[in-house]
């Protein structure tokens, strides 16, 4: 089979590879599309070859089953949870692999015409969901989902998202199905764009974004809920002044470090929650979503990649370049 592989700093390559050998919990899945995460950045700036595969927004086809598969045949379309836990704690049988206390495995190697991943990781598509649709279930949307749903968020709550890449555009568009009213915030004018059509009310710039526009736009009562998705430091300031008394502040954009002072969070009686990919259930919830007609996940795509362009196409997704949102890899 064929995968793209990483040799030093931008320096990726379509090459030959191993058929992987089947462990007897898990399938192999021909991919069909994967989605291209902003977290695969690392697959661009490696020091030295790796044999490490980047890509985990992946859905495509089971083509071989491990002897101890029992809910998968070959032919179901499936799409993939990218984190896979122990598989025997309370945790990982309830489907909640990222709350794995023996510790959690981030999956890749969806740059690969096939994969193998344990049968529990795994969510069959509905026959209305295409295979482009279902790499975007667990990563892209089920983790806004995940990190939604541990909140109490209601129609006609003030939700301020910061951050409006492919998982704050998902992070708008799942809020606004929810009723609530949402005021987006990312520096790139197209991202801004898509906010708005994603049903953000107000999309600004972060220099826009001072507290009389965000007094105004609650009437003066503050933010409810801010879901911050770009895991930069400065969005936490921006998130504190935001919120209103009794507030909460998701933690979704990972890597800011920030200086925390408790007793702001304390006066203002103020909830914080961390949330870290989806669970199996909020994938499933998620594609019920998709088949509602709620939410259309490929609204937010805007280039297209073959396998073996990654190579070749790949930079375009670190710079963000010509008009870049989202991307997947299709076969």
């Amino acid at each position: 089979m064929k995968q793209v592989k990483a040799f030093g700093p931008q320096d990726l390559r379509f090459v030959e590879a191993s058929v992987p050998v089947l462990a007897t919990d898990e399938v192999l899945i021909d991919m069909k599309a994967c989605g291209i995460c902003g977290s695969d950045k690392w697959f661009w700036y490696v020091k030295e070859p790796t044999d490490y595969v980047a890509g985990h927004e992946v859905a495509g086809e089971v083509v071989a089953v491990g002897s101890d598969v029992s809910s998968l045949q070959v032919g179901d379309r499936v799409a993939v949870n990218n984190v896979k836990g122990c598989g025997t704690c309370e945790a990982c049988l309830g489907g909640q692999f990222v709350r794995c206390p023996n510790g959690i495995t981030h999956m890749g190697f969806g740059f690969s015409e096939q994969l193998a991943v344990p049968e529990r990781n795994c969510l069959k598509l509905d026959n209305s969901v295409s295979d482009e649709v279902g790499a975007l279930i667990f990563d892209n949307w089920g983790t806004p989902y995940s990190a939604i749903d541990r909140t109490m968020m209601k129609s006609g709550d003030y939700v301020l998202v910061i951050g409006c890449g492919p998982i704050g555009l998902a992070a708008i568009r799942l809020a606004t199905v929810r009723g609530a009213i949402v005021i987006a915030v990312d520096p790139i004018a197209a991202r801004l764009e898509m906010a708005k059509k994603q049903g953000a009310v107000v999309a600004l710039s972060p220099d826009e974004a001072n507290d009389e526009v965000l007094n105004d736009f609650t009437n003066n009562q503050g933010m409810t809920i801010v879901l911050e998705c770009s895991g930069k430091p400065a969005s936490y300031k921006l998130a504190y002044r935001a919120l209103s008394i009794g507030g909460t502040l998701v933690s979704i954009g990972e890597g800011a470090k920030f200086e925390f002072h408790s007793s702001d969070w304390i006066h203002k009686h103020l909830t914080l929650i961390g949330s870290l990919y989806s669970t199996m259930e909020a994938g499933a919830q998620v594609q019920q979503l998709i088949v509602s007609g709620e939410i259309a996940p490929l609204a937010i795509v805007t280039h297209r990649f073959k396998l073996e362009e990654v190579p070749a196409q790949f930079g375009k997704v670190i710079e963000y370049s010509e008009g870049l949102l989202k991307s997947i890899v299709v076969r």
